[in-house]
């Protein structure tokens, strides 16, 4: 009869060691692969939401949608004002406040995947430094739209109109992937660029401009621009002459 040789103990470490050494390896290669991934979904996802922009635009006398600046609120005459991403129900509580099948882009859209980013979680849970846990008002997107439509805060609870997509700069940025790191940057559907981008994309983000194309942006980059006082792709209002709000500029 054969004799069979068992592992030593040293030998079975020695094997463990080198999995785990492998393991260490492989990770960060397929974190890079799976984010590379994701950020490919955003860009495309950024594509499909300007081509319904501009169809949008096309039959509406080249004027932008609202960009849902009202906290799933009313506005000052009562009225829920259909916006890019949702109409609010006034009769609603919650989440079922962001009604996106009463959205404008929503006969293009449909919504669902293509208004989040694949390693978003809508329903994620927030501990605030309060103490208190809570969710997203809004959980329809990971995207949000420049309030630079509207004028900025002059836009909110007003009855602001917002510009036509041929006033605005062809790289002027439309919309972007917002900050999942605080819920507050969900409250509604658009946002002033200082309030600022994810980092979940190797410290990055996408974004999307008024000429259709989608691109992705460092933290840094997007921060410098934020802090320009002039006119950029960021501080946009064709209205003004340093594209920020007509009263309060480029601070909120």
């Amino acid at each position: 009869m054969k004799n069979f040789r068992a592992f030593t103990l040293i030998e079975l470490l020695v094997v463990i060691a080198i999995i785990a050494i492998l393991a260490a390896l492989l990770l960060p290669v397929l974190r890079s692969t799976k984010n590379q991934a994701a950020k490919t979904a955003d860009l495309n996802n950024f594509r499909q939401m300007m081509i319904a922009l501009h169809v949008y635009t096309g039959d509406n006398n080249d004027v932008l949608t609202w960009p849902n600046w009202d906290y799933g609120g009313a506005m000052p005459d009562g009225t829920a004002r259909s916006g890019w991403l949702y109409t609010p129900d006034l009769t609603a509580t919650g989440t079922n406040i962001f009604n996106a099948k009463a959205g404008l882009l929503w006969n293009s859209l449909h919504a669902g995947k293509v208004l989040l980013c694949p390693m978003d979680q809508p329903d994620e849970l927030y501990t605030t430094k309060s103490g208190n846990v809570e969710q997203r008002a809004q959980q329809l997107s990971s995207y949000i739209m420049n309030g630079a439509v509207i004028g900025f805060r002059s836009g909110y609870h007003s009855n602001a109109v917002p510009v036509k997509i041929s006033q605005m700069q062809p790289g002027d940025c439309v919309l972007w992937e917002v900050d999942d790191r605080d819920p507050s940057s969900f409250n509604d559907g658009s946002s002033w660029p200082s309030e600022g981008i994810t980092t979940r994309h190797l410290n990055g983000a996408t974004q999307a401009a008024v000429d259709g194309s989608s691109s992705y942006v460092r933290v840094t980059d997007w921060q410098n621009d934020v802090a320009d006082t002039n006119k950029n792709r960021l501080w946009c209002y064709p209205n003004t002459t340093d594209g920020g709000d007509l009263v309060y500029g480029h601070n909120h």
